[in-house]
């Protein structure tokens, strides 16, 4: 529930907020007046100040100094959109705090999120936050979705941001699809800090999660708080009461059962006296800090020696040393925050993190760029031209194809006609929007740094580059600060840049999808087309066989959104099929050379080139080497000979290439005709994988001035038809599975049925068992004995008949796993959870083969 403005301006911080005087010499009470919260129709100025036309490059510097791009990622789970929700309320913007269960979220606005209970989309919105520096910042935050399926929606949002809040649970600790969040944002060296949330509950083990954050996430945690609990007065289980500030040295105490407003902070002389056993272990965290960080800022390190005490570091050099740690983007120290969101525990000091560890957009390197075909380089432009990237399409029934852009370089304006480097069109940005979740704003401009909504492109995709034709004048600032060189834009042509891509995974799963009639065909074509806009890591596919319409995804329940998506709100009238598996089929012997002469009209042109084709089956030390392999794994060997014996006289010449051609026009249509014969075997006529083609052509004897691309290309993809089908006849081809990397969390009890069903009934590999307290780092870089461990480890507070949580690593065939969920929860009484990704594919032999193409061919 969105608020009406009120009259309290909130200008000062969370802390600092008191009416009346504290209630004594060591503890205040945080009891203050609501903040002054965001109209959507009549934003404060202080948000504003970024969605109007800068006016200087002083007032654009100041204003990304107090900027923040983050992202919420975790496990499925683990309470990030929880988390989000309160930091609304504290920030102002909401009037009550959304709960997921009760399906009041502002983030997770979708029909089918509030059903389901889970993020399914990457949801963005805007709010101000002003820490105890009293210097209000503007954060832009992007909740992204826990479920495996969607890990193309956190891939694109982390493209954007400049930092990260990692959520752990407290009880679970570091799970699956934590890690592979975590190794996405290392990818793009994305700062981040971390939160291990849930604390409250039963089983809770934040002394076990901060040996993970260094076992599994290989990392040097940097624990800035320990949570503080004390017995609820009624005989029962200790309760969570607040935290201790290991950096700013206090005790954050909050009222139970409150909102998270009223907050007692005590200092380290209260805690001496109610609760010694932390004190000694908070001022042993404090030396454990200090020396971490010191192994990796020597300026730290001539502080401490110059003040010869721990204790004697102010609260602001730690500040600054960790912040200067955590920019570099290694993810090599780690600050730990601690609380329970669900209880209203430790979110306004895990804010102030935010602002005081994670990095403005200044504070990030240059991004990467291509141009002029295939140079690397980074951004360097003139600062009066706009350069930003498209990096998620939402399609409104209102408004149309709505496009979120980072702007990187200069100012995004209202009207302004933009370059698609990408598609090489330009389109006009008739709007713009600032969002909040599925509520926006209209601006007039989005300045270099921040995110924001552009309504009006027809064509942008997810990924695409999107720069304005010509500088876009700003006002020079009254000190005369001085914009780069336009010399700078001559280092490369603008209109080949192109900003770091964003990948797209491979489907797995893909569905039928049947309109109701024939007349409703165009409707679904088009639904269809705005959903693989939407989502890219969605694919569309027409059998040429049936006729069928495929639609290709990450997983079960990504295919099931986008049925919901494509009938409920795009209003396509469909249905989808039975969810099956992408298999693909390769050759099982070789077969060639095989050549074809192209003689005919192609496009009312004569067309004239020969091309000699061979294939046969990939062995297993070229898969392991890689080289030259294509995305399905194929690898095209060309041959473009360079000399050739003359028939007549046997002389032996150079092999000219006609006049009309180049090498590599020539080179990339043979690789263009191969690649178009491989995506139709002959067996089951599926996309073949593993399999190696060798194409040879003569200049001086297989083209002539009548030899096009088209013609080159066709003649090949010819040549290696026939191979293909000679390979065939031969010996059948084989059926090729996509193989899972599976990670199942159970309970030590259940470990036994687990491993069984996945060795025997799933014919899967089981390739280790794992302790979710000792596993191994990934690189061998971290000496886990060396992390210091709150209150040594000890501590923990599990759940009475609940055994240690295990881990089993296993491949198993996708064939396996659908519907693998329901059957698990079914084994463990609904304790276990998975994660899968793609570990490869290997090629099926023996009654799962027979039974498997049976099932293809329909018998």
């Amino acid at each position: 529930m969105l608020l009406q403005p009120v009259t309290v301006a909130r200008s000062i911080c969370w802390r600092c907020g008191i009416l009346g005087k504290p209630p004594g010499p060591t503890a205040t009470s945080f009891s203050f007046l609501r903040p002054s919260t965001l109209s959507l129709k009549r934003p404060p100025r202080t948000l504003q100040r970024y969605a109007s036309t800068i006016t200087s490059a002083d007032a654009t510097t100041k204003s990304l100094a107090h900027t923040r791009n983050i992202g919420i990622i975790a496990h499925i789970d683990a309470g990030k959109t929880t988390t989000t929700e309160r930091m609304l309320f504290y920030a102002g913007f909401t009037r009550r705090i959304g709960e997921v269960d009760e399906g009041s979220t502002v983030m997770d606005y979708l029909p089918a999120e509030r059903a389901r209970g889970i993020t399914i989309t990457s949801a963005a919105i805007t709010f101000n936050w002003t820490p105890p520096s009293a210097q209000e910042h503007v954060i832009n935050l992007i909740d992204t979705p826990g479920h495996a399926d969607f890990t193309f929606e956190v891939e694109r949002s982390i493209r954007v941001l400049d930092g990260a809040v990692t959520i752990l649970d407290g009880v679970a600790g570091v799970e699956a699809q934590t890690e592979k969040v975590w190794k996405q944002a290392a990818k793009y060296r994305i700062p981040r800090l971390i939160f291990v949330n849930k604390l409250d509950r039963v089983g809770a083990r934040f002394s076990a999660t901060v040996r993970e954050v260094a076992s599994k996430l290989n990392a040097w945690p940097a624990v800035l708080q320990l949570p503080v609990y004390e017995n609820d007065g009624k005989g029962g289980d200790d309760v969570l009461r607040g935290v201790v500030d290991l950096v700013e040295r206090r005790v954050f105490l909050y009222e139970l059962g409150g909102d998270g407003q009223n907050i007692t902070v005590h200092d380290y002389e209260w805690l001496s006296t109610h609760n010694p056993e932390l004190h000694k272990e908070a001022l042993e965290a404090q030396v454990a800090l200090v020396e971490l960080l010191s192994e990796h800022d020597e300026d730290l390190v001539e502080l401490f020696l110059e003040l010869g005490e721990h204790h004697l570091i102010p609260s602001e050099a730690l500040k600054k040393s960790l912040r200067k740690l955590t920019l570099t983007g290694e993810g090599r120290i780690i600050p730990i925050l601690c609380g329970a969101s669900f209880r209203n525990i430790g979110v306004q000091p895990l804010l102030d993190a935010v602002v005081d560890y994670l990095p403005s957009p200044l504070d990030r390197p240059p991004t990467d760029i291509t141009h002029s075909g295939n140079q690397r380089g980074v951004l360097d432009l003139d600062a009066n031209r706009t350069c930003a990237l498209a990096f998620k399409v939402v399609n409104d029934p209102k408004r149309g194809a709505m496009v979120y852009v980072r702007v990187y370089s200069g100012t995004l304006a209202k009207t302004q006609t933009l370059l698609n480097t990408n598609l090489g069109v330009k389109e006009r940005a008739h709007r713009l929007l600032q969002m909040y979740a599925d509520e926006t704003v209209d601006i007039e401009s989005i300045p270099r740094g921040h995110i924001g909504v552009i309504i009006g492109l027809k064509q942008a995709r997810t990924g695409d580059t999107l720069i304005s034709e010509h500088a876009v004048a700003v006002p020079k600032s009254s000190g005369g600060g001085k914009s780069k060189s336009k010399t700078a834009v001559a280092k490369y042509d603008h209109k080949t840049l192109q900003l770091r891509p964003i990948d797209v995974p491979p489907p797995v799963f893909f569905a039928s999808i049947e309109p109701y009639s024939l007349s409703e065909q165009k409707p679904l074509e088009e639904a269809l087309a705005m959903l693989l806009r939407e989502d890219p890591s969605l694919s569309v596919t027409v059998d040429p066989d049936s006729g069928q319409t495929l639609l290709s995804g990450m997983g079960e329940l990504h295919l099931e959104i986008g049925r919901d998506r494509l009938v409920q709100d795009l209003k396509a009238k469909a249905d989808m099929g039975k969810i099956l598996i992408a298999y693909r089929e390769t050759v099982s012997v070789a077969a060639g050379p095989v050549t074809h002469v192209l003689d005919r009209e192609l496009a009312g042109k004569p067309a004239k080139a020969t091309v000699t084709a061979s294939i046969s089956p990939l062995d297993l030390e070229e898969q392991e080497e890689g080289a030259d392999l294509g995305s399905e794994g194929n690898r095209i060997v060309v041959d473009i000979a360079e000399t050739y014996i003359s028939p007549t006289t046997g002389e032996t010449g150079k092999a000219r290439i006609p006049a009309h051609l180049t090498e590599q026009d020539v080179r990339a249509a043979l690789i263009a005709g191969a690649y178009a014969a491989l995506s139709r075997g002959p067996h089951l006529m599926m996309p073949l994988r593993d399999t190696k083609v060798e194409i040879a052509v003569n200049p001086a004897t297989d083209l002539s001035v009548d030899s096009s691309p088209a013609a080159i290309s066709t003649a090949a993809r010819i040549a290696v038809s026939s191979a293909l089908k000679s390979a065939e006849e031969s010996s059948p081809g084989l059926i090729v599975e996509p193989v899972m990397k599976v990670s199942v969390s159970c309970d030590e009890k259940d470990l036994g049925k687990v491993v069984a069903d996945i060795s025997s009934a799933r014919g899967g590999q089981v390739v280790s068992l794992g302790d979710e307290d000792g596993h191994a780092p990934e690189h061998g870089e971290i000496e886990v004995q060396r992390v210091y461990v709150p209150f040594g480890g000890s501590g923990e507070r599990r759940e009475v008949g609940e055994g240690r949580k295990r881990v089993v690593n296993a491949i198993v065939p996708l064939g396996e796993m659908v519907g693998y969920l329901k059957h698990l929860r079914a084994m463990t009484q609904g304790r276990g959870t998975f994660v899968m990704e793609l570990e490869g594919w290997e090629r099926m032999q023996g009654p799962r083969a027979r039974e498997v193409e049976k099932g293809i061919r329909g018998g």
